[in-house]
């Protein structure tokens, strides 16, 4: 039985010589290559005719516009204000910027402004997911329960006919 860096090697080998040969000897080369590697025949046609290996490592899909001091300062913003929900905090982002930096609480460029300010509440809960989970605000002290209610006097509005029975 052969490793499985070997039968990569093994693979790698042959697989020059097999895309170049014609349909008679494309047969031979894959019985002896079926043979050496255990591989089932379809598996080994497609491991002979495609490279595994990747062409490139670039991720497929759109490049990030958030990112950098984009997602700091809203992080910053974000903490300042209490941690509250972006609903609440996409439509006050431009007043607070203003405010934060007249204060010299941060000193964001004007591209940053920029984007900060064309961010959707959507896209603001996406930047903001990791650190949400990294600081977790805690479980509330305050505990569900009669305790506190026969403690704190309340006053009703009921006739005193009716408390009488």
């Amino acid at each position: 039985m052969m490793s499985l860096g070997s039968k990569k090697e093994l693979t790698q080998a042959i697989r020059n010589r097999y895309l170049k040969a014609n349909k008679a000897d494309k047969g031979r080369i894959l019985d002896e290559f079926i043979a050496a590697t255990g591989y089932h025949r379809k598996y080994a046609i497609r491991s002979l005719r495609h490279d595994r290996m990747p062409k490139s490592l670039k991720k497929k899909g759109r490049k990030k516009k958030y990112q950098g001091e984009v997602i700091q300062v809203l992080i910053e913003v974000w903490e300042i204000c209490g941690r509250i929900c972006s609903k609440r905090l996409q439509p006050y982002l431009p007043e607070l910027v203003s405010v934060l930096e007249r204060f010299k609480e941060i000193e964001p460029s004007d591209e940053t402004k920029a984007l900060l300010f064309s961010m959707s509440s959507a896209t603001i809960d996406r930047c903001l997911r990791k650190e949400q989970f990294e600081h977790p605000k805690g479980l509330s002290s305050t505990k569900p329960g009669s305790l506190l209610k026969h403690q704190i006097p309340i006053q009703t509005f009921t006739p005193a006919w009716l408390s009488r029975n």
